[in-house]
């Protein structure tokens, strides 16, 4: 792996983690004790689960830049369909969850994995403006 490419996942998981933390205290301020603690995924393994999966997508990319660069587009169109198929099969047992704050961990659910599709988007992005 280059040190391009390791600087670019050690900022990811940077970001990630300041992201995380900031998750982390606005539950702690705005929303009550025990909110938290009914949601099905809790707001770690929900990061767990969202950086590793970029972190395989981006890694697959970088594979890819290295063996043909016009296929770097379609690989992160398909790794990002097939990672939103199985967030969506995550998902299940909150669509159909009966708890009062549903609609908090929803929302907390599509952020956490909008955050991640930008960061993976803005690396292919990168990724394809720096054709070599």
């Amino acid at each position: 792996m280059k040190a391009i490419e390791f600087k670019l996942l050690l900022k990811m998981f940077l970001f990630s983690v300041l992201l995380y933390g900031i998750h982390k205290f606005v539950f702690a301020q705005f929303l009550p004790i025990n909110v938290e603690q009914k949601f099905v995924y809790s707001l770690e393994l929900l990061y767990c689960f969202f950086f590793f999966s970029s972190v395989l997508i981006l890694v697959i990319l970088f594979a890819v830049n290295k063996k043909n660069i016009n296929n770097v587009g379609f690989s992160f169109l398909f790794l990002t369909v097939a990672k939103m198929g199985t967030a969506f099969f995550f998902l299940q047992p909150i669509l159909h969850s009966t708890e009062t704050q549903i609609g908090i961990e929803k929302k907390n659910f599509l952020v956490i994995f909008l955050i991640f599709l930008a960061i993976e988007t803005v690396v292919a992005v990168r990724i394809l403006n720096n054709k070599q």
